[in-house]
């Protein structure tokens, strides 16, 4: 007979033991910008020499920081949940290259404690993308990529940037139909519902003990807006979770419905299933649950300051010490507490740091067509100063938001823009000065602020 926890265990593995390969999906989930070369720097034009450690990120993507020496031997999983499918409880999105992670999970699998712990982090979280300029919600780091699988990673890095450098080993991406599919084949799922609702589908649930469907499961699952309860990121992943142990529960008393699982899988690995490990990979994970005890499965959220940010974004900002005792427990860590990623921070931007961002983006374009073209003088020397000192003076600029340090951007700014005009007056540049932001309100479709712009924000 199966242990309880071997057969939770077994489920798990057979929801990832049908990889499909996202090498050849291409596409771009936002769009990206192309200059004309009479206009700006050639491509191979270094900027760097004006970005030291500590420039602001939104200038200078952050780096991956060192993966942290573990105490003990861990295999991470990233679960990832996409908006992508139709299905009988609503339609997400029709093509897989539009998609959000809207669920996200680390499972951490601790092989020296034998234990498990679930990291789970809202999809509104505010974040930045290592390597890719610009801000984004952490469920659509996956969008910041020329393919899929280029998505796929820069997902990865963003959960390790995150965590402190703990990267993914591997990672699993789950569609809804297939959930609804599988909730189908094992007979449903009985649950005690938090609220009464109408679900995506249109059916109506009542709060208490209730039976559900594959159709039930996903409105269940996807309860957000139509909550009655709880009808934030923290709520639905709240009871994503409980739909979890539910499901777990009922494989651990009928181990058989694994093989059902699997019947699933293989029918549908094509279109709604995504991962890099393979069956080998998951059969050496299971002496991991044949050594499980009672309690061995923890589960933890990355909670924080839920607020509307940038005027009308609903965001979540990670709670540092929260962050910082999770990843204590779980890894046996110290990380340090994430900087430039706070509400006021971010709000800080919206209100005129972005405008900075757009006066550096359009000044390191013209100084390097003026470079690349062999121009010397004064001018050239004094924009170039101007320019360093403003990425200096706005890297300075932390989450205290001291006045000092805004009051000495807003001068370094217009500084800037004396200089550059000179500059552009003296070496006759043939484009168009202009400081403006495509859009306040929309500085998400600027390609001077966003690598990926015209991401849908939803």
């Amino acid at each position: 007979m199966i242990r309880r926890l071997t057969a939770v265990w077994l489920a798990v593995l057979l929801l990832m033991a049908v990889p499909a390969s996202a090498e050849n999906v291409v596409y771009s989930g936002g769009k990206t910008y192309e200059t004309d070369e009479d206009e700006v720097a050639p491509a191979s034009y270094d900027y760097s020499a004006y970005y030291g450690p500590d420039a602001a990120y939104i200038l200078k993507a952050p780096a991956l920081p060192d993966a942290p020496a573990l105490p003990h031997e861990v295999i991470n999983i990233l679960l990832m949940g996409v908006d992508y499918g139709v299905m009988t409880a609503g339609t997400g999105k029709e093509d897989i290259k539009n998609c959000h992670t809207d669920t996200v999970i680390m499972a951490a699998l601790d092989l020296t404690e034998d234990t498990i712990s679930l990291i789970s982090m809202p999809r509104d979280t505010m974040t930045y993308v290592p390597g890719v300029q610009g801000i984004y919600k952490l469920n659509a780091a996956i969008n910041c990529g020329e393919t899929f699988s280029e998505g796929i990673v820069n997902a990865k890095n963003t959960v390790a940037w995150q965590l402190g450098g703990i990267r993914p080993d591997h990672y699993v991406i789950i569609a809804p139909p297939l959930v609804e599919k599988i909730g189908e084949k094992i007979g449903g799922l009985d649950m005690e519902l938090e609220m009464t609702y109408v679900g995506t589908s249109g059916t109506r649930y009542e709060r208490g003990l209730q039976h559900l469907d594959g159709v039930g499961i996903i409105d269940y699952a996807r309860a957000r807006t139509n909550a009655t309860r709880n009808g934030d990121d923290y709520g639905r992943t709240s009871r994503q979770r409980a739909i979890l142990n539910a499901l777990f529960r009922k494989v651990s008393d009928d181990p058989d419905l694994v093989y059902d699982i699997l019947d699933v899988l293989v029918e549908n690995f094509d279109r709604y299933f995504f991962s890099d490990l393979s069956v080998a990979d998951l059969f050496d994970m299971l002496p991991l649950a044949d050594r499980l005890a009672e309690g061995s499965i923890s589960d933890y959220v990355m909670n924080g300051e839920l607020a509307m940010s940038m005027m009308y974004f609903t965001s979540s900002f990670f709670d540092q010490p929260l962050r910082q005792s999770i990843i204590r427990e779980v890894y046996g860590v110290e990380v340090p507490a994430q900087r430039l990623n706070s509400h006021a921070y971010f709000n800080y931007l919206y209100q005129g740091g972005f405008s900075v961002v757009k006066a550096v983006r359009v000044s390191e374009k013209i100084i390097g067509w003026v470079k690349a073209r062999g121009f010397e003088g004064e001018a050239l020397r004094e924009a170039e100063a101007a320019l360093q000192n403003l990425v200096d003076a706005f890297s300075a600029v932390d989450d205290r938001l001291s006045r000092d340090d805004t009051m000495l951007v807003e001068k370094m700014t217009d500084l800037l823009k004396l200089a550059v005009a000179r500059l552009v007056e003296q070496s006759r540049y043939p484009g168009k000065l202009s400081w403006q932001i495509v859009d306040t309100d929309k500085w998400y479709m600027d390609p001077d602020i966003e690598r990926f712009f015209q991401i849908d924000w939803s």
